[in-house]
């Protein structure tokens, strides 16, 4: 599944004989701080990973096809818990690891399930995920358990958005982007930043248009897709698009428009078998 907006970063299966790789991993990526705590021990570390190595939850962190980490996330009856995420200490700080956890908190919010974590005490871990809303919950003698409480169900998030648009209620849609959002229009090139300037060139769009939001969908990294038919005449329009929501407001959006139009005299359902056309299409009655 690709991980948005950085292009290249992919999350990838892992394998039962991934496991001495993903262990050397662990190790490297977590020595810094157990050696800082004294309590560094290749074996203790072999048997932690061991104990809660499935691979069938986890996943590589790829980038550009190499591997750079991994990640594990695994349904419990009441929550997500997110396990061994790891990332090589030369791609480390270069946003990788957010991108992971927008994706795990987005999966979290779309079942509408608290998410779960441990990290170690001591560890810059502890700041990272306070940034991405976990809470203490609990602690033993060397780790410290989090729980993110889910947010609003993304799908949700971004059927209110359209139906505000719709509506013509700028200030209601402004409440469901995050300030930094930033949209990109790829039919145009325009690459929009900020949510104002994003409510304002929609609020100043010429009148006389009509949304239809045709279905929403989450996507396996956890974005949402929404299909959109916008009646504007004498044009139509349909509307792609693929919104990544964090935290209950969309921080990213992705659009391609396309302009509805009949197809050409020589593709007819009598010359091509298989071929339908939805009728009345393009006009919306």
């Amino acid at each position: 599944m690709q991980l948005q907006p950085e292009p290249g970063v992919a999350l990838l299966p892992v394998a039962a004989a991934d496991f001495e790789a993903l262990l050397a991993l662990r190790v490297r990526a977590m020595q810094p701080s157990l050696q800082a705590l004294g309590r560094f021990d290749p074996e203790r570390a072999r048997e932690r990973f061991a104990a809660t190595f499935a691979p069938e939850h986890m996943q590589h962190i790829g980038v550009a096809g190499q591997r750079i980490g991994c990640v594990a996330l695994r349904a419990k009856p009441a929550a997500l818990r997110l396990d061994h995420l790891y990332i090589e200490p030369a791609h480390q700080n270069r946003g990788i690891g957010g991108l992971v956890m927008d994706w795990a908190c987005a999966m979290a919010d779309l079942r509408q399930q608290p998410l779960e974590l441990l990290a170690l005490q001591g560890s810059d871990a502890n700041r990272f995920y306070q940034r991405y809303g976990l809470v203490e919950r609990s602690r033993s003698d060397f780790d410290i358990e989090y729980q993110r409480l889910p947010a609003a169900d993304p799908l949700q998030v971004v059927r209110a958005l359209w139906a505000c648009f719709q509506a013509r209620d700028w200030a209601g849609a402004r409440t469901l982007l995050h300030d930094d959002l930033q949209v990109q229009w790829w039919a145009s090139g325009e690459t929009i930043r900020g949510a104002d300037n994003f409510i304002r060139i929609n609020a100043e769009y010429p009148e006389g248009w009509t949304i239809y939001l045709l279905d929403t969908t989450n996507l396996l990294d956890g974005r949402v897709l929404a299909r959109v038919r916008l009646s504007h005449p004498p044009h139509e329009f349909l509307v792609q698009s693929t919104c990544r929501v964090r935290h209950g407001r969309i921080a990213q959006a992705s659009e391609l428009w396309s302009t509805c139009e009949a197809p050409p005299d020589w593709r007819t359902a009598e010359r091509f078998a298989g071929l339908t056309q939805q009728p009345g299409w393009p006009v919306i009655a």
